[in-house]
């Protein structure tokens, strides 16, 4: 039986490397892969469009997917992004999530935060971060 049984991995970047980490991982251990992308979205008027933008992020990740041959359960949240992915995990009782991280300065991350260290902080279960 694989240490990570459910992994979820939160992407949003156009690049995959935080998808493909998370499916080396799977692969590797056998693992059931879910996939969420977050509309943060912060009213009724922008989250149709948060939530279409999340289904486009999907659609990439769907496509690399089938391009590995793995199966996942694709999951568009809404919300603060870190709220939603610790919410998630909880949810369908993840044992890893894979997050990535963008190169902030210290400003930005001083003024926006950053939603691998809040999840970190809030995780039911062990988190990777992929830089």
């Amino acid at each position: 039986m694989p240490v990570y049984e459910r992994i979820l991995v939160a992407y949003d970047d156009p690049s995959t490397e935080t998808l493909e980490r998370a499916v080396d991982v799977a692969e590797a251990l056998g693992s059931t892969l879910i996939v969420t992308n977050v509309a943060a979205a912060t009213d009724s008027a922008e989250a149709e469009e948060a939530e279409r933008f999340a289904g486009e992020r999907l659609d990439q990740a769907r496509s690399f997917l089938d391009e590995r041959g793995l199966a996942a359960e694709l999951i568009t949240s809404v919300g603060p992004p870190a709220e939603a992915i610790v919410k998630l995990a909880g949810e369908r009782n993840a044992d890893l999530i894979v997050v990535g991280t963008r190169k902030k300065g210290f400003f930005e991350r001083l003024v926006e935060g950053s939603v691998n260290q809040n999840v970190l902080r809030r995780a039911p279960c062990d988190v990777l971060v992929v830089y």
